[in-house]
């Protein structure tokens, strides 16, 4: 039987020494596959980063084109008011001016006889007459001349 006990010390000496062979190639194909594991996942981050700054920058772009495309017609519609508050503004200051040009006119008509009332004469053929002061001195050398009433 020692032969027997050498045959199987031998096969466990062999199954051990086996055994730890078969372990080892074990680990260091775990290892290898922890590190390509590793790899894969290093890129997968970079390219999961890459992928969230794009998609953050077309968002920012997105952002900024909705509050210009709000912004740009409130300062054009705050523009067009301003220029038509100046134009009326301006359009009103040409008015008045206007209107004390044609004031001082009346007044200057008034005092060279424009207060004076022309009607219509006759009851056949309509002539133009005016209203004279009665009261006024008679002009001319057999008085046909009289002040007409508000001159």
């Amino acid at each position: 039987m020692s032969e027997i006990s050498k045959m199987a010390t031998a096969f466990e000496q062999r199954s051990k020494e086996q055994a730890e062979n078969t372990e080892q190639a074990v680990k260091s194909a775990l290892k290898k596959h922890e590190h390509a594991l590793l790899l894969a996942l290093s890129e997968s981050e970079k390219t999961t980063s890459a992928a969230i700054r794009a998609q953050s920058q077309r968002l920012k772009r997105t952002a900024l084109s909705s509050w210009l495309a709000v912004a740009i017609p409130v300062v054009l519609m705050l523009a067009l008011g301003a220029g038509v508050i100046w134009a009326m503004s301006w359009h009103m200051g040409n008015q008045v001016d206007q209107i004390q040009r044609y004031n001082m006119t009346l007044e200057q008509l008034k005092a060279e006889g424009g207060a004076i009332q022309l009607t219509e004469c006759g009851s056949e053929t309509l002539r133009m007459c005016v209203e004279i002061d009665t009261e006024a001195k008679a002009w001319g050398r057999e008085g046909q001349f009289r002040i007409l009433k508000g001159y």
